[in-house]
């Protein structure tokens, strides 16, 4: 693994403060995705059981850390290409770009639809905006897909509308050091136009939840 003696940083994530109003952003020109070859963080994970009365525990995860491959064309874009490892293995690959205060990533569209596995393919979404408080993630439409095969094949359209907003922030510590992060919820609409003879409108409304600390990057 390629060490960094700048950004090598041992990122041991924990909650300490938060607060649920909507942030106000100010000019904000920080970095939001590491882009230096041979970065690297470790997560150290909890997993949070609540109980019906709403007791918390807070139950040690595996750690996973997260290493910067470098610059790549992805999905018609230059991004930044991150490798997650879970217990040294490595199980996904992240693409991030930062254009001004935007944060984007290539984000796969797969869902179940009536039961069967639906791929939409990968579409770039703005998942983070450090000067704004909401923005157009992602404004699209597919023309057409088909679902199934044979005699449970559907065919339709899709119009697909994601917003986002930041909702406030929290306190991490990095490294032993307090740092402010922002947090941003991205809700994803997507209507699915259905051919059954006639064509039948299915909403699908889905929310994703990010955190991301100046000059660090995303955290959760």
């Amino acid at each position: 693994m390629i060490r960094s003696a700048l950004l090598a940083l041992t990122a041991v994530f924990v909650l300490s403060a938060c607060s649920e109003d909507p942030a106000t952003p100010s000019s904000d020109t920080s970095s939001y995705v590491v882009s230096t070859k041979g970065s690297y963080f470790i997560h150290d994970n909890v997993t949070v059981d609540i109980t019906a009365a709403g007791v918390t525990t807070d139950v040690p995860s595996p750690s996973d850390s997260t290493v910067v491959n470098g610059t790549v064309t992805h999905e018609g874009r230059t991004a930044i290409e991150s490798i997650v490892f879970v217990n040294g293995t490595a199980t996904d690959s992240v693409y991030m770009a930062q254009t001004g205060s935007t944060v984007a990533t290539a984000f796969p569209l797969q869902f179940k639809v009536l039961g069967l596995p639906a791929d939409f393919g990968v579409k770039w979404v703005n998942i983070f905006d450090a000067n704004a408080t909401t923005w157009t993630a992602l404004n699209d439409t597919i023309p057409s897909f088909t679902i199934g095969s044979g005699a449970q094949s559907y065919t339709g359209s899709a119009k697909l509308n994601f917003t986002g907003k930041q909702t406030g922030t929290e306190t991490i510590t990095v490294d032993g050091k307090s740092v402010t992060a922002k947090k941003s919820e991205i809700t994803m609409n997507i209507t699915l136009y259905l051919n059954f003879g006639a064509v039948i409108p299915v909403p699908i409304v889905l929310t994703q939840y990010y955190t991301f600390a100046p000059n660090i990057g995303m955290v959760r």
